[in-house]
């Protein structure tokens, strides 16, 4: 008797929409038919399931097409078929709510621009106004390494006109910001704290935390007025780290993640074949390890009241790079995920004079609990001088970008 898969009945499709954990599949699962995409509809308004969406790592491909990218899924271990269409060879200086940050040279100045993308809805771009920079970090070719990250308040898709954007760029790292639909950046100098890694959204502020373990917020309520004042939440420490991190965890606090990395005198290059592991699969140059901590933060006052190292991540599970950071669960992916672990990119660039000659080899999983590492995505012979991977989450109702 032949199965009529277009008619199931929702308690066999429900069994098998919940055997799926890739977003990309639930988006494949709601495309078979109209019955299909209603139960992959009704599944989503379940917030569990709408709030717990596994972060796909975006990859080159291995043809190294020039006008896409592939997606692989950490859960299954697989790269995906269909192809993203975004560039090959130029970083993005971001993915945040659904978008991605290129980064172009603005020709007969020193400014820079920077272009919103959204890879999963037929490539709606959102151009922003020029940043302006008196030190440039690389030169015309290399110009997607003058801006470190991008960072928005919230989706331009729901809110576009009430959006905000965090840039951290130049040399110095500084930060600027801008309102949608203003024309010019506002910059922010800080004499002393600059060298900022990472920005986040909290509770109506800004957050940039530094290399020296400094934590700066911003309000941009007066943005518009060019009222800006950076409030100094905590001073600088005395111990600096390669990049740092800010993240809401699942409990809603904020925490910093200190990334220290290692790249041995002898790390080659101008070495092709040079992955960053030794010949016996040890590492040998790259991230040596991670150091959380948990903020309570006095929010009327603005201020540090502690910083709580922390020895286990409890139910969160970080995803760090060049995109926003975020936190899974654990426990809603105890299949697939390690328990206590960060997983991380490579996004350091910037002491080189090509930012990725040996690909992105600083990639894997770190035991916050052990110490130890592990690998999610393996080195290919394909990532050679391409950008580094970042992570992606891909949106349900992203399925007019696959058909």
């Amino acid at each position: 008797m032949e199965i009529d898969w277009g008619n199931l009945e929702a308690l066999p499709l429900s069994l098998i929409f919940n055997k799926l954990v890739e977003r990309i599949d639930h988006i494949y699962f709601s495309l078979v038919c109209k019955n299909w995409y209603s139960m992959a509809k009704f599944n989503y308004q379940n917030r569990q399931i709408k709030n717990n969406v596994l972060p796909m790592l975006m990859i080159p491909t291995k043809s190294k097409h020039r006008t896409k990218r592939s997606l692989y899924g950490i859960s299954s271990n697989k790269i995906y078929n269909f192809k993203l269409k975004v560039p090959y060879n130029k970083r993005f200086c971001g993915f945040s709510h659904g978008w991605l940050a290129k980064v172009e040279y603005f020709k007969g100045s020193k400014g820079t621009i920077i272009t919103l993308m959204n890879p999963f809805k037929k490539l709606v771009y959102i151009p922003l106004p020029p940043i302006y920079m008196l030190d440039i970090v690389r030169e015309k070719k290399n110009c997607e390494c003058n801006v470190h990250k991008i960072t928005l308040s919230i989706n331009p898709t729901t809110r576009p006109h009430d959006y905000y954007v965090a840039a951290i760029y130049s040399m110095k790292k500084c930060l600027a910001f801008l309102k949608a639909g203003q024309k010019l950046w506002t910059y922010i100098d800080i004499e002393d704290y600059c060298r900022f890694s990472d920005v986040i959204f909290y509770k109506g502020l800004f957050y940039a935390v530094g290399e020296w373990n400094d934590i700066v917020s911003f309000d941009l309520s007066n943005l518009m007025d060019g009222k800006v004042i950076p409030n100094v939440v905590s001073s600088k420490g005395d111990e600096y780290a390669q990049r740092a991190y800010i993240v809401k965890s699942l409990e809603g606090d904020l925490w910093i993640i200190r990334r220290f990395i290692d790249f041995p005198d002898d790390f080659d290059e101008d070495d092709d074949d040079d992955d960053g592991y030794d010949s016996n699969g040890d590492r040998r140059s790259g991230t040596r390890r991670f150091e959380v901590y948990k903020l309570e933060l006095d929010l009327q006052k603005g201020k540090l009241i502690q910083m709580l190292k922390l020895d286990s991540l409890g139910d969160n599970v970080l995803f760090l790079g060049d995109n926003d950071s975020v936190s899974m669960s654990a426990s809603y992916f105890s299949n697939y995920l390690q328990k206590d672990s960060i997983y991380y990119t490579d996004d350091y660039f910037e002491s080189i004079s090509i930012p990725y000659p040996n690909g992105p080899f600083d990639m894997g999983i770190y035991n916050v609990k052990d110490g130890s590492f592990s690998k999610h995505c393996s080195y290919q012979d394909w990532f050679t001088r391409m950008p580094p991977p970042l992570w992606v989450l891909p949106p349900f109702n992203g399925i007019d970008s696959i058909k």
